[in-house]
Order: structure tokens, then C-alpha cells, then sequence
């Protein structure tokens, strides 16, 4: 009677866990065109950004656009977050997106490191697209079926039967 839920309907939602236990800020992937280019900052993230909802954040690059950098923006500046520390804007998303040349098609998660006075963000690799995944196997089988072809296998003349030879008492412990 203790795993029962009395005089109500229990709840349907599931709780929303980390992925990562480190901070990290999200570019949601594009469902379909004219979706909205989504960011959003995950727990320890807004810890060490200081951030909460509806502050404001604002996006630094370096001169050869190699450097992203990240940092909560003062009063009217950068881009206003929601009460879930998210925002979304084409255009910043567009440039992070063609500038370090990711693909739009999955979540880019960007691991954001402490520099001493400014937050880099780092592209956290692992992640490929279902495109990308298909074309690696479709490679590795071409390579596979290549090989398999140009195998010079030795020729067997066929086996004649042959007589062993067994000890005394072998056949009778079978």
C-alpha cells in the first residue's frame, strides 16, 4: 500500500536531470526552417555566470574569430535571458554557427571554461549528426567489402580422408 498514490493523479512529468555536471551553454538544434535559434545555459552554468532569469548576457569574439568568449552583460546590453535563464536570436546564433562551421542539424553543447577574468567557451566534440554517422558507415563498408575483394586467398586441393591413429582406450571414454 506504501507504492500507491491516493486521491490523486500522479504526476506525469519527469524530472529534468543534468547532463553534465560541469557548465554549459546549449545551441538547441533546428527542428525544421524558421524554428527558433535556441540558447540555454544548464545549472552550473548559470552558478558561474552568476546568472538568473531575466539577466542579461553578452557574447566577446577575438580578432581572427577563433575565441568565443561569454559574460553576464550590465544593465541594457547583450541579450535578455528568460526566467529560465534561455534566449534565442538568429543572428548570434547564425554567426557561432557559420564561423566555427557546426552543423545545425544536432545541439552543439559549448563547455564554458574560466579565464581569469572572462569565460571562454569550448565546442565539446562527441556529438555528430545521424548525416554523419550514416556516411562513417557507409565508408567503413565500402572498405570492408574492398578488402574482402582483393584478398588472394591460397588455393586447397581437396582433402582426402585420412586414418588416425588412436591410442589404446581413447574410444572407449567417448
Amino acid at each position: 500500500m506504501e507504492d500507491f498514490t491516493w486521491d490523486a493523479v500522479p504526476s506525469q512529468r519527469q524530472r529534468k536531470t543534468e547532463k553534465y555536471d560541469y557548465a554549459v551553454m546549449t545551441m538547441a538544434a533546428l527542428a525544421k526552417s524558421g524554428a527558433g535559434r535556441k540558447f540555454s545555459f544548464n545549472k552550473a552554468a548559470q552558478e558561474l555566470l552568476n546568472l538568473q532569469g531575466e539577466d542579461r548576457i553578452s557574447f566577446g569574439f577575438n580578432a581572427s574569430r577563433t575565441v568565443i568568449a561569454i559574460r553576464k552583460a550590465e544593465e541594457d546590453t547583450g541579450f535578455k535571458l528568460t526566467k529560465t535563464c534561455t534566449f534565442s536570436d538568429k543572428k548570434i546564433f547564425e554567426f557561432i554557427s557559420k564561423t566555427l562551421e557546426l552543423s545545425n542539424d544536432l545541439e552543439n553543447e559549448f563547455k564554458i571554461l574560466d579565464r581569469d577574468g572572462f569565460y571562454k567557451l569550448e565546442l565539446i566534440g562527441n556529438a555528430i549528426s545521424n548525416d554523419e554517422v550514416e556516411e562513417v558507415l557507409e565508408s567503413e563498408q565500402e572498405v570492408v567489402e574492398d578488402t574482402i575483394s582483393n584478398v588472394d586467398y591460397p588455393k586447397v586441393e581437396e582433402a582426402t580422408s585420412i586414418e588416425l591413429d588412436t591410442p589404446n582406450g581413447v574410444e572407449s571414454q567417448w
